[in-house]
């Protein structure tokens, strides 16, 4: 998940949250200094949720990335491992079809 994923995600959170609270606020019937103890209340609450859903994102990408780096390195070990034997069968046939020439010629040297 990219950064201006994650911004976006948070971004979106805060505002339905804000939101949310600011509606149920309205809605309800109360005196001021309750309504403002329930604000800060609340946007207290809402900081460290999403304090702790960053966190734990962040954590999810760490993982994720470090699982790439470890399947790219296997699959380069792989590739290059494959691209060795290629070499060493490219070699064995060229000297098997060079063996053969030399003796299609010794051959045709002979019989003329």
């Amino acid at each position: 998940m990219s950064s201006k994923e994650v911004s976006s995600f948070f971004s979106g959170f805060f505002v339905g949250a804000l939101i949310g609270a600011a509606t149920a606020l309205l809605l309800a019937p109360q005196s001021g200094e309750e309504t403002r103890t329930q604000l800060r209340d609340r946007g207290i609450e809402l900081k460290e949720k999403a304090e702790a859903t960053y966190a734990d994102m962040l954590e999810r990408v760490e993982e994720t990335t470090k699982e790439i780096q470890k399947k790219t390195e296997e699959l380069t070990a792989k590739v290059d491992e494959a691209i060795a034997q290629g070499k060493q069968e490219i070699a064995k046939v060229t000297k098997k079809g060079k063996e053969e020439t030399e003796e299609a010629v010794e051959e045709a040297a002979a019989e003329a």
